[in-house]
């Protein structure tokens, strides 16, 4: 490992006296060091001249993997230190608005309770996020995931869409009893404010999956805006059942065309795929996966 830690520093330093000077070895120390690893290797890793030195192709792809090698020894070292002591540091999350609001809230005293050295930056947006370069630690996205690639990808629960409208509504429209009817309804829009993307409304019809391009008047780029509206009366929409249980049990809101709900919707939490997990996203991402039943509950109603 000595000859490795001399090679990288003269590599960074692109002199054998600075590297020594580094190191607090003798620059014929580290000469010697880097002469063993090219000797052990069979390759000459430097060009040397009098005036430089500088890196040889096989140096360079030889320092690249060092770095790597390096980098995952000081995670391996934090991960062991971190298994005995309490997880601590700033832990920044991306969870979508409107989960976030009805789930992720109610767990957040429990978690600072029980980690109390963790501090949440918590995001609430939908956009595609970049972990590595946005510095995020977690994301929890719902739907179909569009790019795990570099993600460890872990289902939390999966809910179900419901077709709602208020006692009001019905009263003066009446209720739709087949998804081909809802074009007779004025159906309220989800638009994705990152991608402006309205959503097809969604159903099983005859063991296949369908979406409906639903007429409406009106679109919302924020749910709990389409949940209040659909409450007030402006008309029907289809909405997580997270987001329609209170709702519906207070009697508020309706479901109708439950006969025809689609398939239930996953939510994942994710991190990169790293071979050393940072013991605060581990402790968070643990903590949320054994809220299951906490967040399928939100999703019933009597």
């Amino acid at each position: 490992m000595s000859n490795l830690l001399a090679f990288v520093r003269v590599a960074e330093a692109q002199s054998f006296a600075q590297a020594s000077n580094d190191l607090g070895l003798s620059t014929s120390a580290v000469s010697k060091a880097v002469a063993r690893l090219e000797a052990d290797l069979g390759v000459k890793l430097f060009h040397r001249t009098t005036r430089s030195i500088s890196l040889t192709s096989d140096g360079v792809q030889f320092y690249e993997g060092c770095q790597q090698l390096l980098g995952e020894l000081d995670a391996l070292e934090a991960e062991i230190q971190g298994n005995r002591a309490t997880p601590k540091g700033q832990l920044t999350v991306s969870v979508p608005p409107s989960f976030g609001r009805v789930c992720l809230v109610s767990i957040i005293k429990e978690f600072t309770q029980t980690f109390p050295e963790i501090s949440l930056d918590i995001l609430m947006d939908d956009r595609q996020v970049d972990l590595a370069k946005e510095a995020v630690d977690v994301v929890i996205r719902t739907g179909q995931l569009s790019d795990s690639a570099n993600l460890i990808a872990r289902q939390l629960f999966t809910y179900p869409l419901v077709v709602c409208g208020s006692p009001t509504y019905f009263k003066q429209h009446g209720r739709p009893q087949h998804p081909e009817q809802l074009q007779q309804h004025s159906c309220l829009n989800f638009r994705n404010r990152a991608t402006g993307r309205i959503y097809p409304w969604s159903f099983t019809l005859e063991y296949k999956a369908e979406q409906y391009a639903v007429s409406g008047s009106v679109v919302f780029d924020n749910a709990d805006a389409i949940v209040r509206s659909t409450i007030a009366g402006l008309g029907l929409s289809q909405m997580p059942g997270f987001l329609a249980a209170e709702a519906i049990s207070s009697g508020n809101l309706v479901e109708v065309l439950n006969a025809y709900r689609p398939l239930e919707v996953p939510v994942w939490i994710c991190y990169l795929d790293r071979r050393f997990v940072a013991p605060r996203i581990r402790s968070f991402v643990e903590f949320v996966a054994v809220q299951k039943e906490v967040f399928t509950a939100m999703c019933i109603y009597s």
